[in-house]
């Protein structure tokens, strides 16, 4: 299908174009601005199931929709409903929200008419020279390496609504992350890629939020994958929101959903009729095995969409071409193991979703990044990094280490070790880690709630059964409290992979609700009062992190650590130290009251450029303090301290630390010290430059 599908607006006159293989007859419906006149225009149907017409006079914002005509049998899959308005999947902006999803008049199998009570689809102006003009930095993409990448998961809405810094009408909307104060937020924050949990409009659906009156808040459930949620603000105003993060040299990713959609089920109470499923059910969804009247479940969702259907493959496909043709920097796919499975529930290395990967690379050179696991249990780490190249995963294992590290879990140095080098199960093929490290993100506690509370996902109405079950609270004061949370960001920031921080951990939220996905209230919303004495300790430790990562390339490389020797100085590039000063050997591993590690990094080992040599102590521990013996500096000299968690951030000391004295490592801390080298100055160039991508990267239409 190389037809361009949705409505391409002209000032003369605007294409409308859809795809439905099965339909026997399709309507454009055109809406007056109050939406009380409906004009029904047919639709000519040409080869490879595209159905289109020609409208003169179309003016930009105009209301719309389609009726599809044909056999209503599910034995065949078939869900034809001319009754329903279906939403133009392929639409940039939508007229309002879904805030009932439970009306009747949405139900797909009864011939009550849904328009009064749909959104419409609304035609938008593309115009690439206006672009241009207009936001000159939309396909400056900047181009930062992986390892350089500081990831803020933020959601519009959340994060934004209660920073009174903010104009009023900026408040939880795109334009708000967009604003001058919010650009220099992230640049003293340090984070130089935004990712954004979805912005597509969405739907609430279970019979519990509507009774609380709650609603799909975090975004999860879109019925159309290419529109911006209007409670989020317009397409327009999502170029300017990338316009103005990449004139700062900041990068955004998009978190999508492809694995499911808020249509649900095919017949009962779950049996909604949004868009897809009006148009051409076959080609969307996948059928539940051989039985074409049900859907494939393995989301929990109710559905699985059917990437590896014509339909489903080229949404995908013309998806990835738009979010780069608006300067887009990267994809983040949820459940992205349920985008890769059949109907069967099996693999397919090089199907439709594998496909469109490669795609994404190799031709338009955006970043992807995948959720490497199925909601009902299947996890595929390391066969989406382990195949395309630069892909980066999610993974679930780091949250767990660490959290039950710093709740002083003894026997844990394994576990810890294998994180801070960067696993290479990921991708045993390649050399480079393929993290992304979620040490906390929107569904799990946040870094202080982790350890400040006891799960209560009550106030969601499902009785307490939904949410993660990571409950690593413990009694302690304050001060140990953020503590705990300030090693936890460290080890988050500076171990081997993508560091990921989920927005407002920055700022100490904290919530027992560790899965508020139905909630809309200041028990999600971000506090941007003046900081707390601890906040601000919090936010000052992180930030003071950030920026030590970016300057040391034996922090932000990706490059695994191999456990052996340096040519040029003859040491090993990572070596894991006992409290005396001994490397550790086997049966140190399995010491099972320890709970706390040690390692040297040998900044020889940076083939980039040569860096600093470190020492890095990391204590776990609640109560005792542990004294250890430093070695000597892989290239010799004397170690000096530059970050010390219990004496309250980075710290000024110009002790030298010989050979063999000893460093006081204390309950809940984290410790580095350094030996200074002489640095590549062709390393240091290529940081001060302002790197961005060219514009016109090779895009295919089919």
């Amino acid at each position: 299908m190389s037809v361009k599908l949705g409505a391409a607006y002209m000032p003369e006159s605007t294409d409308f174009s859809v795809f439905s293989e099965h339909a026997q007859k399709i309507e454009l419906c055109l809406f007056s601005e109050d939406e009380k006149t409906e004009t029904r225009i047919p639709l000519n149907k040409a080869e490879k199931g595209i159905w289109s017409v020609t409208v003169p006079d179309i003016k930009v914002g105009q209301k719309y929709g389609y009726r599809a005509y044909g056999e209503y049998s599910p034995e065949k899959g078939l869900f034809f409903n001319p009754h329903k308005l279906a939403v133009d999947p392929y639409c940039l902006d939508v007229s309002q929200e879904i805030t009932d999803w439970e009306n009747d008049y949405l139900c797909g199998d009864n011939d009550l008419d849904s328009a009064p009570y749909m959104p419409k689809s609304l035609v938008v102006e593309q115009n690439s020279a206006k672009d241009d003009e207009l936001y000159p930095f939309l396909h400056r993409k900047p181009q930062i390496l992986w390892g350089q990448n500081s990831i803020l998961e933020t959601h519009v809405r959340n994060y934004t609504l209660q920073n009174f810094n903010l104009p009023e009408t900026e408040r939880g909307k795109l334009r708000g992350l967009a604003n001058p104060w919010m650009l220099d937020y992230f640049e003293e924050l340090g984070v130089n890629n935004i990712e954004l949990m979805p912005i597509t409009p969405t739907c609430p659906w279970r019979h519990l939020q509507k009774a609380k009156g709650q609603i799909d808040n975090w975004g999860y459930n879109p019925y159309c994958h290419f529109a911006v949620n209007p409670r989020y603000g317009t397409h327009e105003d999502l170029k300017y929101l990338i316009n103005a993060l990449h004139s700062r040299g900041i990068k955004i990713t998009l978190d999508v959903v492809f694995n499911h959609t808020g249509e649900y089920d095919t017949q009962g109470f779950y049996n909604r009729a949004l868009s897809y499923k009006l148009l051409d059910s076959p080609n969307y969804y996948l059928p539940n095995g051989d039985d074409k009247s049900n859907y494939a479940n393995f989301t929990g969702c109710r559905n699985n969409f059917n990437l590896n259907a014509k339909g489903g493959q080229k949404i995908l496909h013309d998806f990835l071409n738009y979010a780069n043709g608006i300067g887009v920097d990267g994809l983040r796919f949820d459940l992205g193991g349920d985008n890769a499975l059949n109907q069967y529930a099996q693999f397919q290395d090089n199907g439709g979703f594998m496909e469109e990967l490669r795609y994404a690379r190799k031709a338009l050179d955006m970043d992807v990044i995948v959720e490497p696991w199925s909601a009902m249990g299947g996890n595929y780490s390391g066969r989406f990094a382990g195949q395309i190249d630069e892909v980066k995963e999610w993974s679930d294992a780091r949250r767990k280490t660490v959290a039950e590290f710093f709740s002083s879990h003894g026997g844990k140095q394994g576990d810890v070790a294998t994180q801070i080098a960067g696993s290479a199960l990921v991708n045993p093929q390649s050399h480079e880690s393929a993290v992304i490290g979620t040490g906390r993100s929107h569904d799990g506690f946040s870094l202080v709630g982790a350890f400040e509370h006891y799960k209560d996902t009550r106030p969601n109405g499902e009785e307490g059964r939904d949410g993660s079950p990571d409950n690593y609270r413990k009694s302690s004061d304050k001060k140990e409290l953020y503590q705990r949370a300030i090693s936890n960001a460290a080890f988050d920031i500076l171990s081997k992979g993508v560091p990921f921080m989920r927005a407002g951990d920055e700022r100490g939220y904290s919530s027992p609700n560790n899965n508020p996905y139905c909630i809309d209230d200041e028990s999600v919303w971000i506090d941007w009062k003046e900081l707390s004495p601890e906040n601000k300790n919090l936010f000052i430790n992180i930030k003071r992190l950030n920026a030590f990562r970016q300057n040391h390339p034996v922090f932000n490389s990706l490059k695994l650590f191999t456990g052996e020797k340096v040519e040029e100085n003859n040491a090993k590039d990572i070596a894991w130290m006992r409290p005396d000063a001994q490397e550790m050997e086997e049966q140190d591993w399995h010491t099972p009251y320890a709970k706390t590690i040690a390692y040297v990094l040998n900044g020889k080992s940076q083939k980039s450029g040569n860096d600093d040599d470190f020492m890095v102590m990391i204590s776990g521990d609640d109560y005792y303090t542990v004294d250890y013996r430093l070695p000597l500096p892989p290239s010799g000299g004397q170690w000096k301290l530059i970050f010390d968690s219990s004496r309250q951030g980075f710290v000024k000391d110009t002790k030298e630390y010989q050979n063999g004295d000893s460093y006081a490592l204390k309950p809940f801390s984290y410790v580095i010290l350094s030996h200074k080298n002489e640095v590549n100055k062709e390393y240091q160039m290529q940081k001060k430059q302002l790197p961005y991508a060219k514009k016109g990267l090779n895009q295919r239409d089919n």
